[in-house]
């Protein structure tokens, strides 16, 4: 058997010169160092163009204002925490007093124990027996509680 060319030249140099050119390989790498150092220096060059002084550098400036304003509403929680602790300590204080809910009609608010005392007691009231008030006095109360 007579041996093929390609067989004899991979055995002389080592490796497989058909796929993989050393040469090229390493233009590429040059020209790729060369092309980035060129930007590198353009950059460069136009930010120092660029290059402007504030105005007023080196001047006093005006003192900050202490309170700076507000955004816009709706603003940010900035303790949402403590937002919810406070209104569970005012919903609780609420649900545990004494206090009117509409004096007009007679309706009072009561704490829950004294309510469940009642309950127990007396027994629930039939729907009829609870005083409703009408259409004009139900949206004046709406706009009292906003």
């Amino acid at each position: 058997m007579a041996e093929t060319p390609s067989a004899a030249t991979s055995a002389h140099h080592g490796y497989e010169t058909r796929d993989f050119d050393l040469r090229v390989v390493a233009l590429f790498a040059l020209s790729f160092a060369v092309i980035l150092g060129g930007s590198l220096a353009l950059v460069v060059w136009v930010f120092g163009l660029v290059h402007v002084t504030p105005a007023g550098h080196g001047l006093q400036t005006a003192p900050i204002v202490a309170t700076p304003p507000h955004p816009p509403e709706p603003r940010l929680q900035t303790s949402p925490t403590g937002d919810l602790q406070e209104m569970l300590r005012a919903d609780n204080a609420r649900l545990q007093s004494y206090g009117w809910v509409d004096r007009s009609i007679g309706i009072v608010r009561i704490p829950i124990d004294r309510a469940m005392q009642l309950v127990v007691e007396q027994g629930l009231p039939s729907w009829h027996e609870i005083p409703t008030p009408d259409n004009g006095e139900r949206s004046s109360q709406m706009e009292e509680r906003r």
